[in-house]
């Protein structure tokens, strides 16, 4: 018999283009190398290497990147039943320099990429909510018609008694403008379960000055656990019955990309294997 899916993740796989120099900025990298990336899938791929029971569900061009990304998916154990091909539409690019101390300079390519083409009536919703959590990718947000779907994939989450995770990776380069942006993210964290954010999204969207306030003021608008990353320094955590620091492990950065998507791999594995409410 088939495992349950434990943990569905919703939005983005691109292609991330990454320099092969050290480069503090796209203007001076070259020789890139192609890996499959995108927050939602970077997670779902974190969760199965930890023994979690994964899919995805997202849209990629009908075309060469689209199908390599899957590949690398399907490669993770990942389930991918919930990818659909868009013959109209390029799966997304993204190039990505990394600088001596790990920090990143990113571009993403293509005005209208597969992944926001996502409609409803390709999506089995019953199947999605099956799910215990079901982490929402931003990119989603951005536009319709995958902004619509992603509220309606909400919607029949909650309605079942599941969790909604939310990440909002910030990328204001993507709005149209700082405000829409932050009316959006924040619509969707009304509707999350658990939020999980680093210190600058924390204040972009709370506006509060402080880790702690910030969590407060987040978690007062629905989640039930606002989980803040501090790089170095750890996370600090709030739900309704605890709240506190965790410290970090020194590490020497080589690459940051995709770290923040790693500890939500591991803090949505922990929950999933916990057995208790997310707030408690």
């Amino acid at each position: 018999m088939k495992k349950r899916v434990q943990v569905t993740c919703v939005g983005e796989v691109l292609i991330d283009l990454v320099s092969q120099t050290t480069a503090n900025t796209l203007m001076q990298a070259s020789s890139f190398v192609r890996v499959a990336g995108g927050a939602p899938a970077n997670v779902a791929v974190g969760l199965a290497r930890l023994g979690v029971s994964t899919a995805f569900v997202g849209k990629v061009g009908d075309d060469p990147f689209g199908r390599f990304a899957i590949g690398e998916l399907a490669k993770a154990k990942v389930d991918t039943l919930g990818i659909v091909f868009d013959k109209s539409h390029k799966t997304r690019l993204a190039f990505v320099s990394v600088s001596r101390s790990g920090e990143r300079d990113f571009e993403f390519w293509e005005r209208n990429p597969a992944d926001q083409e996502l409609t409803a009536d390709v999506v089995d919703m019953k199947r999605i909510a099956q799910s215990p959590i079901v982490n929402i990718g931003s990119f989603l947000l951005y536009r319709e018609p995958s902004r619509s779907t992603a509220y309606r994939i909400v919607r029949e989450v909650k309605n079942n008694g599941g969790n909604i995770c939310f990440d909002p990776n910030i990328r204001l380069s993507l709005w149209q403008s700082s405000l829409e942006a932050r009316n959006q993210y924040l619509k969707m964290v009304r509707n999350s379960t658990i939020l999980r954010l680093n210190e600058n999204e924390a204040f972009f969207l709370s506006g509060r000055r402080t880790v702690e306030k910030a969590a407060l003021k987040l978690k007062a608008l629905g989640p039930e656990l606002v989980v803040i990353t501090l790089a170095g320094k750890g996370c600090y955590y709030l739900n309704n019955l605890a709240t506190g620091y965790v410290k970090g492990f020194r590490v020497r950065p080589v690459d940051t990309t995709g770290c923040g998507d790693g500890f939500l791999a591991a803090l949505l594995k922990g929950i999933a294997s916990s057995g208790r409410p997310v707030g408690y």
